[in-house]
């Protein structure tokens, strides 16, 4: 066996060792029933794994072109696995996506993820064949063949022809979850997934015997958390996002039944168990065996980690479990994460980090405590980069995060302007740097994440960091919900033209207090950051659109808000 993942050939070559290695030994779990954590888990082996994967590579091989794209259109659950082992069994190329649904811009969506990878064939189950044969009739997809992985006889396993595979392969590619403009899909090598999960796994101390969770697995890091364990030869334990999101406390037994050392989540979701996990039932759960639990929501809010662990610390949950950490599917998912410590945070002074420095607060005023998220893994060279000049910014100053090395991604999809993003040289001609377009800074060695640079707010001369305005409206107001987006309007980060509007959700609040919480609103940003709002809209909560990640999606919510296309409690102006 290699000494590393590292060293590996290929992904398949890999994992049929460890087939060949544990036959019997469970691969992949998958609770298909929420309320049964006894019976309700339905159980594969690596040797299960490896037939229902050789079946699909054997479909695939017989009825698409080698190296075509395969759209996976998959709930959670043991199907998608078989079908992400199998285009990699078949030398095709996956593309985890979401099924349509019926939102109109989830169908749109996904027909854009379609036509831009140019896939030839979908893979999906037989309960939702229906579904997809009905968004391609009405999307006028007309070039994909659909088939149903879990149809009996649907691919002979033995059939199967092992493909010419190496780690330059492209293994998948893996469309971003932002909010605007055509999906792009990240180029992702067996080499960037080997060498990444080795890595990452090193670099947060990763150990068994099982990981996973209820992210969806079309999501990169959902992805990522179902792969890692079975590269190790450990268990992937999966469930569905919708059975956490209508009882959080789903997910916490499974990691306590389940042994799951193993499991990450996005800021929301840690809010979510705190705030819905009654104190009874935390006091019968044990969670002293979550050695880490990563939050990979950036930027972190730090009053969420902090209530989470003060919350669980009665179910044996260990500060030092919570790990903050940083990555991005164009970097192959992880770049940074320091684990075995509580979580490091800094109060930094307000106006230096609107100027652009990260500077200790002297005093408690005008401060904002922002997360570290670790010590970056040597696998991702960074610098901190001034976005309009290229030049290089010292210790802590904040700038645009740019990553180099080998997880990085080669590009988007036959994209022609790769080069701008995944190619980007520094001022002194220094290259081969991907642009994230994220804010972040480098003090004392650490990184810290702080927004994304087309979402900031520039007034008179000065950086607002809108995450850093909804954290203060939400601290000082106690009736506000835990979901809220500020943005820049007409004029939008063009100096100081520039208006500010707050959307914001809204818990238990009767109609004539919305008012005096919208005044509420504009005294607090104008006290604490020095500007004007020019409108706010007080919206029932799930108003706030967000990814599959949990994060905002600031520019989609300032759309609907100047199309007029947001129906809220309250607005100011009317």
């Amino acid at each position: 066996m290699w000494q590393s993942l590292a060293d590996a050939p290929d992904l398949v070559t890999l994992f049929r060792a460890r087939v060949e290695d544990r036959p019997t030994a469970e691969a992949v779990a998958f609770l298909a029933d929420p309320d049964d954590l006894t019976g309700g888990l339905v159980r594969w082996s690596y040797a299960r794994l490896d037939e229902e994967a050789r079946s699909r590579a054997a479909w695939l091989q017989e009825n698409v072109p080698a190296g075509s794209r395969v759209l996976l259109l998959h709930p959670n659950g043991l199907e998608f696995a078989a079908a992400f082992f199998g285009c990699l069994y078949a030398g095709m190329i996956a593309v985890p996506a979401p099924l349509p649904g019926r939102h109109p811009h989830h169908r749109k969506r996904l027909a854009a993820v379609a036509a831009d990878s140019g896939a030839a064939a979908a893979l999906t189950t037989s309960r939702d064949l229906a579904e997809v044969h009905t968004w391609m009739r009405d999307m006028g997809v007309t070039t994909i063949r659909t088939a149903a992985g879990d149809e009996p006889g649907f691919g002979d396993p033995q059939t199967w022809a092992p493909p010419r595979l190496d780690r330059s392969t492209t293994a998948l590619l893996q469309y971003t979850s932002g909010s605007t403009g055509t999906p792009k899909g990240a180029v992702i090598h067996h080499d960037h997934l080997l060498y990444n999960g080795g890595e990452g796994m090193r670099a947060l101390q990763w150990r068994g015997p099982s990981g996973g969770g209820w992210l969806p697995l079309y999501h990169d890091m959902g992805l990522n958390l179902f792969l890692w364990p079975l590269l190790r030869g450990d268990r992937s334990v999966l469930m569905d996002p919708l059975a956490f999101i209508r009882r959080p406390l789903r997910w916490l037994k499974l990691i306590e039944q389940e042994n799951m050392t193993v499991s990450f989540a996005p800021n929301f979701a840690f809010e979510l168990c705190t705030r819905k996990v009654s104190e009874e039932q935390t006091a019968e759960l044990d969670l002293s065996r979550w050695d880490l639990a990563g939050c990979g929501s950036e930027p972190i809010a730090p009053d969420i980690l902090n209530g989470f662990t003060a919350k669980f610390a009665a179910s044996g949950f260990r500060p030092e479990s919570l790990v903050p950490v940083y990555g991005l599917a164009e970097a192959t998912v992880f770049v940074s994460g320091h684990p075995g410590r509580p979580p490091v945070t800094r109060k930094v002074d307000l106006d230096a980090l609107a100027q652009g420095t990260f500077t200790p607060a002297a005093s408690a005023a005008q401060t904002r405590e922002i997360v570290s998220c670790g010590i970056p893994t040597p696998a991702a060279e960074i610098r901190i980069v001034d976005p309009t000049s290229r030049e290089v910014l010292p210790e802590s100053s904040l700038g645009e995060i740019w990553l180099r090395g080998r997880s990085i991604s080669p590009g988007y999809w036959q994209r022609d302007d790769n080069a701008e993003t995944f190619d980007a040289a520094t001022a002194d001609g220094d290259g081969g740097y991907l642009r994230t377009g994220d804010i972040g800074v480098l003090h004392d060695g650490e990184l810290y994440v702080h927004g994304r640079l087309k979402d900031v707010i520039i007034a008179h001369g000065r950086n607002i960091y809108p995450q850093d305005v909804e954290q203060e409206l939400r601290a000082q107001h106690p009736e506000l919900g835990n979901v809220g987006v500020v943005f820049g309007g007409p004029g939008y980060a063009q100096g100081d033209d520039s208006m500010v509007v707050v959307t914001h959700e809204v818990r238990r609040v009767q109609h004539e207090g919305l008012a005096a919480l919208a005044a509420g609103i504009r005294h607090t940003v104008g006290r604490e950051f020095g500007i004007s709002v020019d409108s706010v809209a007080l919206l029932k909560p799930g108003s706030v659109l967000r990814t599959t990640s949990g994060k905002v999606r600031r520019a989609a919510m300032r759309d609907l808000f100047h199309q007029g296309l947001l129906t809220p409690l309250y607005q100011d102006p009317h």
